[in-house]
């Protein structure tokens, strides 16, 4: 006896197999594509994790005299490829404190601009104390805004990396 497999001979009985593999493999096909379709149209709106409470913020008075005592040096941006025709960047600076104060928490905004100065994609994060407890006076840090699902067709002319929020001992 020879082994003859999921063999169908009857030919009423072949085609409405061969119409349902046809049909379930479409629907597979559309499936994946709007899934494609969603993610390459995502909003880029910006991302921003936990804030920090009780800081310094923009337009408070001492806030600009701080923010100008915290040294950023030494930004760069490095551009990694993504699934779905994207980019990610890496901005990495070295972030010191010469307030002469002890700097327990530390907010700061990362973003990449275009040739119009507008945002083309930004993220805030949580240095201190997500990174270390505090930021002795004269310390430095450094610091990693990861900024992603960029797409490669934007135009990205510059790099902002600033203060956003701080908190002393």
């Amino acid at each position: 006896m020879s082994y003859r497999g999921l063999l169908i001979r009857e030919p009423e009985l072949r085609w409405p197999i061969v119409i349902l593999a046809a049909v379930i493999t479409t629907i597979i096909a559309l499936v994946a594509a709007s899934l494609h379709y969603v993610a390459m149209n995502q909003p880029v709106n910006s991302y921003s994790g936990p804030r920090l409470s009780s800081a310094l913020r923009p337009g408070e008075p001492e806030f600009e005299q701080v923010r100008e005592q915290i040294e950023i040096a030494q930004l760069l941006g490095t551009e990694q490829v993504q699934p779905f025709n994207s980019l990610a960047i890496n901005l990495t600076a070295t972030v010191k404190n010469n307030t002469g104060r002890t700097i327990s928490g530390l907010e700061m905004r990362g973003g990449i601009v275009d040739v119009q100065n507008s945002t083309v994609r930004e993220r805030t994060v949580m240095v201190i104390p997500a990174r270390q407890t505090a930021l002795e006076p004269g310390e430095a840090i450094g610091v990693r805004v990861l900024l992603e699902s960029i797409s490669k067709d934007s135009e990205r002319a510059n790099m902002v990396l600033e203060v956003t929020g701080v908190r002393f001992d």
